[in-house]
């Protein structure tokens, strides 16, 4: 029974590491200041360091529609929602809700 348990909390955790890696996974982390990381059976949810946008947390949660829908909270504000969000945006939607970059920028190829 209890490996059953324990099968049943990884299984949970997939989704979660799943947006974390497509985030950037510990590049990600770095760079943004993102702490006090909890995963669930569709969604992670995180607080961010100071950034311009004054966003304290992010959730992302997948969809039945394998989109994700990004919810931005700030402190006394109503929650900003992006949704229909492919993975390959997440970063792109986080950075531009947030001001806060999630990778060094490359210089341009002379």
């Amino acid at each position: 029974m209890r490996q059953n348990k324990e099968q049943s909390l990884m299984t949970d955790m997939t989704v979660a590491r799943s947006i974390l890696d497509q985030l950037g996974g510990a590049r990600f982390v770095a760079m943004t200041g993102a702490r006090e990381l909890v995963g669930s059976a569709d969604s992670l949810t995180f607080k961010i360091g100071v950034n311009p946008k004054r966003v304290s947390q992010v959730r992302v949660t997948l969809t039945p529609a394998d989109l994700y829908s990004v919810t931005f909270f700030r402190i006394g504000k109503a929650p900003q929602i992006e949704s229909d969000v492919y993975c390959n945006m997440l970063e792109a939607v986080f950075s531009e809700r947030t001001g806060l970059y999630t990778q060094l920028l490359q210089r341009a190829a002379s």
